[in-house]
């Protein structure tokens, strides 16, 4: 289990809050209404965590990031 991983680069949230690890981004996840993380934009975003996080996934966590990104911007939290 890596979710010391730090993401390419820190995210900040408008709400003060910075995503800076894979812990972080699941803390953000985890604090979403079950219905905005019933989305597939962040079941996407949730899949690729976890492997990213539990299955030593290879592809660089650069996908993360981006997926991420993509997710905070899309859900206005950027």
């Amino acid at each position: 289990m890596t979710w010391r991983r730090r993401l390419p680069e820190t995210l900040y949230l408008k709400d003060g809050r910075k995503v800076a690890t894979l812990a972080q981004a699941r803390d953000v996840l985890l604090s979403l209404p079950a219905g905005r993380q019933a989305d597939p934009l962040w079941q996407s975003a949730a899949q690729l965590l976890m492997e990213t996080a539990y299955r030593g996934r290879r592809t660089p966590i650069s996908d993360i990031g981006r997926q991420l990104l993509r997710t905070f911007v899309a859900d206005r939290l950027i």
